[in-house]
C-alpha cells in the first residue's frame, strides 16, 4: 500500500514492487504530501522479513534506511554518503528505487543529516520512505520535487534483487 500511495501522489505506475501498510493519513508537509504510516514493514520484496542487519538505534532515519537496505558503514545520516562511497560502493546523483537518500545536514533536516529510501520516481518528483521526519519512530512516505537541493546523493540499492 506504501508503494501504490506513493505512485498516486507522484502520478506514477509501480509494477512488481511488494511492501504492505495497514493504516495511512495523508498530510501537508513543507509544501510537499505526505503520508503518514502506522507499521513498519519492509518496503520491498527483496528485504528480508525482519529486514537486513541493523547497528543503529531504532526510532531514528538511520535504522530505517539500514533496516531497508544493506548497510555496511557507520556515522550519522550526513555522512553515509562519503562513508559508503569510501567502502567502494557506487553512489549517484539520481534518484533510483530502492537508493538511499542522503540529505545534507541543516535546512530543514537534522544538523547530523538525513536519510530515507526511494520508494518512487517520476521526471518531477521522487518519493521516499523515511523515519523520524515527522516524529522520533514514526515512519511517513514524502514526495519531493526534482531537482532536490538539500540533497547530497544518492546510495543505490547494489544487491541482487532477483
Amino acid at each position: 500500500m506504501k508503494l501504490l500511495l506513493a505512485a498516486v501522489l507522484l502520478g506514477v505506475t509501480l509494477v512488481g514492487l511488494a511492501g504492505a501498510t495497514a493504516g495511512v493519513a495523508v498530510a501537508e508537509t513543507s509544501g510537499s504530501q505526505s503520508i503518514q504510516v502506522t507499521s513498519q514493514e519492509p518496503l520491498f520484496w527483496w528485504v528480508p522479513a525482519g529486514g537486513f542487519p541493523d547497528r543503529f538505534p531504532y526510532g531514528w532515519c538511520t535504522w530505517w534506511a539500514a533496516y531497508n537496505h544493506p548497510v555496511s558503514w557507520s556515522g550519522n545520516a550526513g555522512n553515509w554518503l562519503g562513508n559508503a562511497s569510501a567502502q567502494g560502493f557506487h553512489t549517484q546523483a539520481t534518484p533510483s528505487v530502492g537508493a538511499i537518500a542522503v540529505y545534507r545536514p541543516g535546512a530543514g533536516y537534522s544538523q547530523l543529516g538525513h536519510v530515507a529510501i526511494v520508494i518512487a520516481v517520476s521526471p518531477a518528483a521522487y518519493a521516499v520512505s523515511e523515519m523520524n521526519f515527522v516524529g522520533f519512530g514514526r515512519v511517513n512516505i514524502r514526495t519531493i520535487g526534482w531537482p532536490d537541493p538539500h540533497l547530497e546523493g544518492f546510495i543505490p540499492f547494489q544487491g541482487s534483487s532477483t
